[in-house]
């Protein structure tokens, strides 16, 4: 038996998802340009050329059911073509899937912080998948000191951290409050992309919320509108154990 209580709670419910259809459908209009200085990477000079992704070692199929979410990494560094094929797999992801989302200019942009990559010294980067290189844009401490730049610190001590951010302010120019839900949506795609292709080559890791707000904003000019952070996926080697 309905009560007036629950019939004003449905009532409600129905409105809202009135208002949400109506901004995924209506609110379309033209997407504001991204200011240059968020679109392109800090210094050009500093890019670090990757190598070919690392070919897979297992089927998707081995792997899958076996998917756990690793927090605790050995030491052992990955290589800078095991980072190129995670990498690859959340950008192949978000185009193949979003084009039109992307040709509007409503992009997601992927960072990586290596504290223990090959080829790579301690930092913070922007992918440049056109050019199969990254782009060194800040420093980052290590050791306990990396520690204050994630809300759960086990995750500093992961080899390397693929940091997922999106431009906000298009997807809601573009699709109004809906636009919201879509880039979060689009973000956690590629997050587990990322994890599958982590998979197949025998590594764990799981997805998190990443850097504290205040890092991204310090150290790659994400200003939580025009480049908003959405999602992280830590990678590595799994410990056997969680530290006492």
């Amino acid at each position: 038996m309905t009560t007036p209580v629950d019939e004003d709670r449905s009532e409600l419910l129905m409105e809202l998802l009135a208002d949400t259809r109506l901004d995924a459908v209506s609110a379309r209009r033209p997407l504001s340009p991204v200011p240059d200085f968020l679109r392109i990477p800090p210094d050009r000079s500093n890019l670090v050329a990757l190598p070919e992704p690392a070919a897979p070692r297992a089927g998707l199929p081995d792997v899958l059911l076996d998917r756990v979410s690793v927090h605790y990494f050995t030491p052992a560094a990955l290589t800078g073509a095991e980072l190129a094929a995670m990498l690859d797999a959340a950008e192949r992801m978000d185009a193949q899937s979003w084009p039109q989302e992307r040709a509007a200019g409503v992009d997601l942009e992927l960072y990586c912080a290596a504290w223990r990559v090959t080829g790579l010294g301690t930092g913070l980067y922007r992918y440049l998948p056109e050019k199969a290189a990254l782009c060194r844009v800040a420093g980052l401490p290590d050791g306990a000191a990396a520690e204050e730049l994630v809300l759960q610190r086990e995750f500093a001590w992961a080899p390397a951290l693929i940091l997922i951010t999106g431009n906000l302010a298009g997807a809601l120019d573009r699709h109004g409050s809906h636009g919201h839900r879509l880039l979060l949506a689009r973000a956690g795609a590629a997050g587990n992309a990322a994890w599958l292709a982590a998979l197949r080559l025998h590594l764990g890791g799981t997805v998190f919320a990443g850097l504290l707000p205040h890092v991204l904003r310090e150290r790659a000019g994400a200003d939580g509108y025009h480049r908003a952070a959405l999602i992280a996926f830590a990678a590595g080697q799994p410990a056997t154990g969680a530290p006492a």
